[in-house]
């Protein structure tokens, strides 16, 4: 009786391990030749370098032949080739399906090599390839999935680190600071070059209060981008602050409304202005804007007028001219004097006209005189002469933009 040539199972693997092996140069030749010409990713050689594309695929080729001949158990621990793998790709900007379909390619076209190895080998059962290709085809995916963690682990950190550094050069846009810890940073222009801003233009500066780990204005960046808008943001423990940039100062009422129907908390903005170095005294204004809200949630714009620059530019002296100027109306309830505050702007903006200002506030012109009275009294001032109603417009700017709690 003949003496039977067949070999065993793990005898298969070895041997035809051993048999790639003995061909290991063109091998990974022929995996590399396809892996570059059928994925456009790869196919350039300015981000993975053929050189480093070599010694990825062998590295992991021998890691399968390896866990193939019980070499490496196949664990986790003994994973780092395609962890490794996938971290690269991640660091060099490589689509992440462009990644997973190198590893398919990488896996036919070794298993086409290990097919054509067993068939030139004597006493190799059909049923041990079917094995063979059942071992293979379970290392794909375990590999895949272990590059696939890799690559999303260093995907997360390099996020994280770009927020981090975008957090700063926004900082440095807002408070106009050249460097970090006396250490240069660079110019407002190549911070501006990094953020995609440009130096003149339209741009409004956005204050929003939250609390630690919460955004006050979700889905604001994208939602923005969809208006033609771009914006950068910081966000910290009680503030998100951004910087918006818009096609022109037309833009201003849109960039408004987006940040209206997405903001959570209450929401400050500057004025439009022009260029780029006015962002940190831009952020005072947008502050001021947010904090003249009782509270709630939605968006204050701070008035783009002398007068409220000028108060502005000098609160405390502001706000003691306001106390000193508006005088008992300040011993009023907070309702009573918001609503003779309101009725005197609302005259103000009426050009002095009682009818035009009673028409605005849905009451009698008698009412309006009354109230106009009351606030002649309280402040020992007249309206009819210039001088009393430019120093009640800046007291009654300064008390209802600046905080004075």
């Amino acid at each position: 009786m003949a003496q039977s040539t067949s070999m065993s199972p793990p005898k298969v693997a070895a041997a035809v391990a051993d048999a790639v092996r003995a061909d290991f140069p063109q091998l990974i030749d022929r995996i590399v030749e396809r892996i570059r010409s059928e994925i456009p990713f790869y196919a350039a050689q300015d981000v993975v370098r053929t050189e480093d594309l070599r010694a990825s695929v062998s590295d992991n080729v021998n890691y399968i032949l390896d866990t193939l001949t019980g070499k490496l158990p196949g664990t986790p621990a003994h994973l780092s080739g395609p962890d490794a793998t996938g971290r690269t790709r991640a660091m060099q900007g490589a689509p992440l399906a462009e990644m997973l379909t190198a590893y398919r390619v990488g896996f036919t076209e070794l298993w086409s090599i290990l097919v054509s190895a067993a068939r030139d080998m004597p006493g190799v059962p059909a049923a041990d390839l079917v094995d063979l290709a059942g071992a293979v085809f379970a290392l794909q995916n375990t590999y895949s999935d272990a590059a696939l963690a890799g690559y999303r682990d260093e995907s997360r950190h390099i996020l994280r680190t770009r927020e981090r550094e975008r957090g700063v050069m926004v900082d440095v846009i807002l408070t106009g600071a050249d460097g970090i810890h006396g250490q240069a940073k660079g110019t407002l222009w190549e911070v501006a070059q990094a953020l995609r801003l440009p130096l003149d233009g339209a741009f409004l500066v956005v204050a929003a209060e939250t609390s630690v780990g919460q955004d006050p204005i979700p889905r604001a960046e994208s939602a923005l981008a969809a208006a033609g808008i771009t914006s950068v943001w910081r966000l910290d423990g009680d503030l998100s602050l951004g910087v918006l940039s818009l096609p022109d100062r037309s833009r201003n009422a849109a960039a408004l409304d987006v940040l209206s129907r997405h903001a959570t908390r209450r929401v400050g903005a500057s004025p439009v202005f022009a260029e780029l170095r006015q962002a940190g005294w831009a952020l005072q204004l947008a502050r001021l804007a947010m904090n003249s809200q009782p509270g709630g949630s939605g968006v204050t714009q701070f008035r783009d007028s002398p007068i409220d620059m000028l108060v502005a530019a000098a609160p405390r002296a502001a706000l003691e001219t306001a106390r000193t100027v508006l005088g008992t109306l300040l011993e009023l309830s907070q309702d009573e004097l918001n609503l003779l505050l309101g009725t005197f702007e609302a005259w103000v903006a009426a050009g002095g006209s009682a009818n035009e200002a009673g028409h605005a506030l849905f009451c009698h012109p008698n009412t309006v005189r009354y109230r106009l009275r009351r606030i002649e009294s309280a402040t020992d001032r007249t309206l009819s002469n210039p001088g009393d109603i430019a120093e009640l417009v800046t007291a009654v700017r300064a008390w209802t933009e600046l905080p004075h709690s």
